[in-house]
């Protein structure tokens, strides 16, 4: 039986709605689509219902009726109504639709998405702190009013242009930009690589998820520094790793307690050249007995260089790679925190064994970045501005460092105490003994500060209460802005 919309008023009440509120959605067309749309999907025009004729509704509208007209047949097009010749249209009749409401909220009866273990497994490590370029003495950020934005822009410009006939694609990234990259760091970093070694990847992140998946079985063990880097615990545990915190000292990584305790371990992630947070760095007998143990157990070093570039009392250390390191240590490094956040290029150094099983697997995970980011980046460093723009950033940050230590010193009255760290882009400063971090940084956050509190990167060991303040990205003006919200809320706390 035909379902007949009587002719005149119930098409009124029918659109009415539309009337009042879908006329302001452009374009016209669009916005009346996604009224009949909707009222279809929530059975209000019920399968087998007749519509108005194109005039008709047009006219009740005041639409064109070339309007009506494309609507329709958007909605034929899309399976929701079905045109008779000589009878009018109608909402098709398949469509088998129980009454529910047009919002987006899902409804009593619909059954939630089922998370994979993996998903459940997330749920139990630390959140990471969310970012927001508003806030004050964040950790991480670079000095982004001193970007040389020409430059880039001109780079980006010779990148675009030399893209014209460009359809090459490889798993491991623009060749153009590993070879840059490739060069920079045997310069640099003592590392012995050629560009068939380098993988560009979106960010560091993204390049430790892969190597994790790459390396480890469900249930291996992985060897991490405790204080470090929280970010990692999720890249573990999403490739089934289980996680071993080693507490570090001021010669960096416990190697007498990692090696001596931890013989079954698969892998060990660490940050040799500067510990984040602290700042620490490895010394040389542990990079060596570190080296040696890998080589006897065959297992592997993924050596994350943070903050290499930026040491302020001479030039960087040799990274552990170059310690005769080729075979059995992969370098990740990043552009973000030396040029842009939103930069998101980095990459690894894989060991030449490595190679190809990365690459295939690159190739099934993503397969590869877009071009034009690291065509610009390579031209970037081949102009040479890359080099200069760091060796600028180095003495820049030098003397907001200094300028922040005596900021400090002078505001705080020696009651928040300096962790000595030859370089890097934020500063740790420890709290007096019975002072929660947490609670002032938590206060902090609500006035617009991006500090973070120190026992937050703590694992297993016990956890030293601090600030971890940022200094990189601020000038004088906005550290002092910063340390004056930072003030009361600390004085209240040293009170109580």
């Amino acid at each position: 039986m035909k379902q007949y919309l009587p002719h005149k008023t119930p098409h009124s009440e029918r659109f009415t709605p539309f009337l009042e509120q879908g006329k302001t959605q452009r374009p016209l067309y669009r916005g009346l689509f996604n009224y009949i749309q909707q009222r279809i999907l929530s059975a209000e025009l019920p399968a087998g219902s007749r519509l108005p004729s194109s005039r008709e509704l047009a006219d009740l509208l005041s639409l064109s009726r070339n309007t009506v007209k494309q609507v329709y047949e958007m909605l034929q097009a899309e399976g929701y109504i079905e045109t008779r010749h000589g009878d009018g249209s109608y909402v098709s009749p398949q469509l088998t639709l129980s009454r529910r409401t047009t919002q987006r909220s899902p409804g009593p009866h619909t059954r939630p998405i089922r998370l994979s273990a993996k998903s459940e497994q997330l749920e139990q490590i630390r959140p990471l702190y969310q970012q927001h370029k508003q806030q004050l003495l964040l950790p991480a950020v670079p000095a982004l009013d001193q970007f040389p934005w020409q430059q880039w822009q001109r780079s980006v410009t010779h990148a675009s242009r030399g893209m014209k006939f460009h359809t090459e694609r490889d798993f491991m990234g623009e060749a153009a930009l590993r070879t840059e990259i490739a060069a920079y760091l045997t310069a640099t970093r003592g590392i012995h690589c050629d560009m068939r070694q380098v993988m560009i990847c979106s960010g560091s992140q993204q390049g430790m998820q892969l190597a994790f998946s790459m390396l480890l079985n469900p249930g291996d063990r992985v060897l991490v520094e405790d204080p470090g880097f929280p970010g990692i615990d999720g890249a573990i545990s999403n490739a089934g790793g289980i996680k071993l915190s080693i507490p570090i000292d001021r010669n960096g990584f416990r190697t007498d307690i990692a090696l001596h305790h931890q013989q079954d371990a698969r892998l060990a992630f660490i940050t040799p050249s500067r510990n984040f947070p602290m700042g620490y760095t490895l010394s040389l007998e542990r990079r060596l007995q570190l080296l040696e143990w890998a080589r006897k157990q065959g297992c592997c070093i993924i050596e994350d260089d943070y903050d290499s570039e930026f040491r302020f009392d001479g030039p960087p250390l040799t990274a552990l790679q170059g310690l005769d390191g080729e075979h059995s240590v992969i370098y990740s490094g990043t552009f973000s925190r030396i040029l842009h956040p939103a930069m998101r290029l980095a990459y690894l150094v894989l060991p030449p064994a490595l190679v190809d099983p990365f690459n295939r697997m690159r190739g099934f995970m993503d397969g590869g970045l877009s071009a034009l980011p690291q065509l610009a980046l390579a031209d970037f460093m081949a102009r040479g501005i890359f080099s200069s723009h760091l060796r600028r950033m180095r003495k820049l940050y030098k003397t907001r460092r200094s300028y922040l230590l005596q900021q400090v010193t002078q505001i705080f009255n020696g009651q928040l105490r300096w962790e000595p760290s030859d370089g890097g882009m934020h500063g740790v400063f420890l709290l007096p003994p019975g002072i929660d971090d947490k609670t002032i940084v938590e206060q902090t956050m609500k006035v617009g500060l991006g500090i973070r509190p120190l026992s937050y990167y703590y694992d297993k060991q016990p956890a030293r209460s601090g600030l971890v303040i940022g200094f990189g990205g601020y000038d004088e003006a906005r550290i002092d802005a910063g340390l004056a919200l930072l003030k009361p809320i600390l004085e209240h706390h040293l009170k109580s």
